[in-house]
């Protein structure tokens, strides 16, 4: 049973503006999270990426979001699936980009994993193709 804090509706309202806007709606994103939110990704944190960082923080968030929108146009965002139960919620989709400054492209299912506290994300973790994204971002 879904914990009843847990902003279901918001995070569903927050990815399809996500996909809709292109990310133009970062500011929804991080109004999710805590101000001490742990957010990874399935990279390794000795990838050397600033997408591959451990941020620790909101503001860290802002700067992996703002990094991420720099360098990656999104071409789409679509959800699959959304599972929620306790304080965790489960995003199922898929996610292409292309690289701003050599048009690589990266389409790749994804899988986000939120960790909800208080009505806030205290925990993201996400899940992609990471030899794709290596190639498309050339650290290959």
């Amino acid at each position: 049973m879904l914990d009843a804090d847990v902003p279901l509706d918001e995070l569903k309202d927050a990815y399809r503006q996500w996909r809709e806007t292109k990310g133009a709606n970062v500011e929804q994103v991080l109004d999710l999270f805590d101000d001490q939110v742990e957010m990874h990704s399935v990279l390794e944190p000795d990838v050397p990426h600033e997408l591959a960082r451990v941020q620790r923080s909101r503001e860290d968030a802002r700067n992996y979001f703002k990094a991420l929108l720099d360098d990656w146009e999104m071409i789409d965002f679509p959800t699959e699936k959304m599972v929620a139960d306790g304080d965790t919620v489960v995003w199922i989709g898929r996610c292409h980009w292309r690289n701003r400054h050599d048009g690589s492209e990266l389409d790749t299912p994804k899988v986000d994993v939120w960790t909800f506290r208080n009505g806030k994300a205290v925990r993201f973790f996400e899940m992609f193709d990471s030899l794709g994204f290596a190639r498309a971002a050339r650290l290959l």
